[in-house]
């Protein structure tokens, strides 16, 4: 298993430097105290406080089958109330196995679709489950797991104020129950926990640790990503998220190694 490279770690510092230099946006923050400032960070970035938004990011991969693959992601999350969500993510893909013989491939991905309702809300704890389907969508073999898949979702939002900090436990199920006979199932279980820290001048990052089991398999696996954004008006706000993979030889959720970057825009 191959580790991100140093030289690709430094092109993504500079980059964030430039798109996220806080010289840009200093009068946007003058217009609200720390306070507000927090307050206002601690609502948009916490998924249990539905609210519409439009999202667009691209993953670069490198799967632990070789390769690299390329995803540019539109989702949409529409919020019919402060308790009923739905989420559409609609993933274009291009991969290359570099490997003698093979050709790259671009095209649709599966097509995600996921309903949320909040069972729970105090000032401090909040509580949402729901249902997460992958529909067999994708327009290339290697771009999609050939089989409908979906599951049930739940987790938490746990605040600490003094901490500044947001902790969101999760766990979610996926099972394959139709598509192509001669492709492998998709039977595995998730666990995760996402540390989410907000800084002065609408900074925030973030800390997700991912555990897979593969039932299919019998594998475990785990993913790190790391975060690090800012909201550039109270509307807007754009990211960046390196992530490494260990462990779970050959099962698909893990990758060795992943960059993201985005921006999304929350509707109030």
């Amino acid at each position: 298993m191959r580790f991100f490279p140093v030289q690709r770690a430094c092109a993504v510092a500079s980059t964030l430097t430039a798109l996220l230099c806080p010289g840009w946006f200093q009068t946007a923050a003058a217009e609200e105290s720390v306070a507000d400032t927090n307050a206002h960070i601690a609502k948009r970035l916490d998924p249990t406080d539905f609210r519409s938004r439009i999202e667009f990011r691209n993953r670069l991969q490198e799967p632990q089958s070789g390769g690299i693959r390329n995803t540019a992601f539109a989702r949409l999350e529409y919020a019919f109330s402060k308790t009923w969500l739905v989420r559409v993510e609609t993933p274009v893909m291009v991969y290359d196995a570099e490997k003698p013989g093979s050709t790259t491939e671009g095209g649709m991905g599966d097509l995600l679709v996921r309903a949320n309702v909040r069972l729970l809300r105090t000032e401090h704890v909040a509580l949402v489950a729901g249902a997460e389907f992958l529909l067999d969508t994708a327009s290339e073999r290697t771009l999609g797991s050939g089989h409908h898949v979906g599951g049930p979702i739940a987790f938490l939002s746990i605040e600490s104020h003094t901490l500044h900090t947001t902790f969101f436990p999760l766990v979610q199920h996926m099972e394959s129950f139709a598509g192509d006979a001669s492709r492998r199932d998709v039977n595995y279980t998730m666990t995760r926990l996402f540390a989410l820290t907000r800084w002065p001048e609408r900074f925030y990052t973030g800390t997700e640790l991912s555990v897979y089991y593969d039932h299919e398999r019998e594998q475990e696996g785990v993913t790190l990503e790391l975060e690090m954004g800012r909201f550039i008006t109270p509307h807007i706000a754009v990211w960046t998220r390196p992530g490494i993979g260990n462990w779970g030889d050959r099962i698909p959720q893990v990758y060795n190694w992943d960059l993201e970057f985005g921006i999304r825009y929350l509707f109030d």
